[in-house]
């Protein structure tokens, strides 16, 4: 006896491929779109603010979204972009007195790759006790803090990685709250953000401190 086959039965699955083949497009084309004009919101972020600032140079400096390995939104950083400086892609501490950014390693590796340069600064507040220099000869002492850079390197006075140091008043030990700042500059990308201060003083017998921690910037 033939057996015959509708042909509802023969072109629906035909129809149910043709539909998901033109939903995929459809999202490959919005995912491109997306790559090659990034707003910088959390829905369409850019990988770094250099991207944006190459797009649309009369951006406003300000909080925009980023995506540095362009993966699930679920790990899409919020950053300060300053487009002013050409556009650097900002990190800022979870708190000011923490040298953490809360940027997952996967993503900050990126980020570093995509960077040609970077730049952070560290403020150290003090109550009569020196971080860098003992006296007004500014000159750093054996007792000096050092850092450790995000490559595990540890940065110190009198090496090629030493930081710039604008201001050090922490030597003079007058009971009122003094400060030295770090400014951290490096064609190397790697080595930050700064993850931690090493020999800090013993806050005792009055003397006390306490860390400013700045954005760290890549450009």
């Amino acid at each position: 006896m033939p057996i015959f086959l509708s042909n509802q039965s023969v072109e629906m699955p035909m129809l149910d491929q043709g539909t998901e083949i033109f939903k995929t497009l459809q999202h490959l084309s919005t995912l491109i779109q997306s790559l090659k004009n990034p707003l910088g919101t959390r829905d369409n972020p850019a990988r770094i603010c250099r991207d944006l600032y190459n797009c649309e140079q009369r951006l406003h400096d300000g909080t925009y979204w980023i995506d540095p390995n362009l993966g699930c939104a679920a790990d899409t950083t919020e950053v300060m972009c300053n487009f002013t400086a050409g556009g650097q892609t900002c990190l800022k501490p979870v708190t000011v007195s923490k040298l953490e950014t809360g940027v997952g390693r996967i993503q900050m590796n990126f980020i570093h790759l995509l960077s040609t340069e970077a730049v952070q600064h560290i403020t150290i507040h003090c109550l009569n006790t020196p971080v860098w220099a003992v006296g007004p000869s500014l000159q750093p002492s054996s007792r000096s803090v050092s850092f450790k850079a995000w490559t595990g390197v540890k940065i110190q006075a009198g090496d090629l990685l030493e930081p710039l140091i604008p201001r050090d008043d922490c030597w003079i030990k007058d009971g009122r709250w003094h400060q030295t700042q770090f400014i951290f500059q490096s064609q190397d990308p790697n080595l930050l953000p700064i993850v931690d201060v090493l020999n800090l003083p013993t806050a005792d017998g009055g003397a006390r401190y306490h860390l400013e921690v700045g954005p760290v910037c890549f450009l």
